[in-house]
């Protein structure tokens, strides 16, 4: 009988024990979610893949962006961009370019990999307004006809779409981060023009395809801890 008494003292002991581990765990875990900021950081960026692009004489684009976190892992995405895009054989006989602005503003949801590296999901909504300009020139190849010159300018378009995003990122120096964007545009309505339709569009791309697929860099300074 005493065994048995031992036996359960020893079986009580060790649930209470176990129990106020788990007590101690949970209270460091609320702990540590209370310590963390309802604002966690600020951050500006900017595209370095697209700086990259001046050197090239199809395409000059600009590219910032910011994002603010809530709690370390609720994330405000905001991006603004300008370009000129003028690419080569848009149409034939056509000499084509776009220029204009665009936005996108989203919300993404943070993973913490390692201290130095993160990984975003988010959605983001976009939107683009531009011009088209181009001049249709067709040379009579008999020399019989006149020869067909009409330059075109195309104002006030706009165009929408959306965007899926996978961002990761790591740390440099301090609050400093270099990272890269997977993105997946999915167009939504854009304004299209007779006889030629609009080739290309700022932020988004080729108007023929429906869905892009992209891959941005860029460089991030965030104001973390406040």
């Amino acid at each position: 009988m005493s065994n048995f008494r031992y036996l359960l003292f020893l079986m009580v002991f060790v649930s209470f024990q176990s129990m106020g581990q788990d007590s101690l765990q949970v209270a460091e875990d609320v702990d540590e979610e209370l310590s963390i900021p309802f604002l966690s950081s600020i951050a500006v960026s900017v595209d370095y893949g697209k700086l990259a692009a001046q050197f090239l004489n199809t395409e000059s684009k600009y590219e910032f962006g910011g994002q603010v976190e809530f709690k370390d892992r609720l994330v405000l995405i905001g991006e603004y961009g300008f370009s000129t895009l003028t690419p080569h054989g848009a149409y034939q006989n056509t000499d084509y370019t776009s220029e204009g602005n665009y936005f996108r503003v989203g919300l993404g949801y943070k993973i913490d990999f390692t201290a130095k590296n993160n990984l975003y999901f988010s959605a983001r909504y976009a939107k683009s307004s531009f011009k088209d300009k181009g001049a249709l020139d067709i040379a009579s190849a008999s020399g019989l006809y006149d020869d067909l010159f009409e330059p075109f300018v195309r104002d006030g378009l706009s165009a929408q779409w959306f965007e899926v995003v996978m961002s990761s990122e790591a740390k440099l120096w301090k609050g400093l981060y270099a990272g890269f964007h997977l993105r997946l545009r999915i167009m939504d309505k854009y304004d299209e023009q007779e006889p030629l339709d609009v080739y290309t569009i700022p932020g988004y791309g080729r108007t023929f395809d429906k869905s892009i697929p992209a891959v941005n860099l860029y460089l991030k300074y965030a104001l973390q801890r406040f």
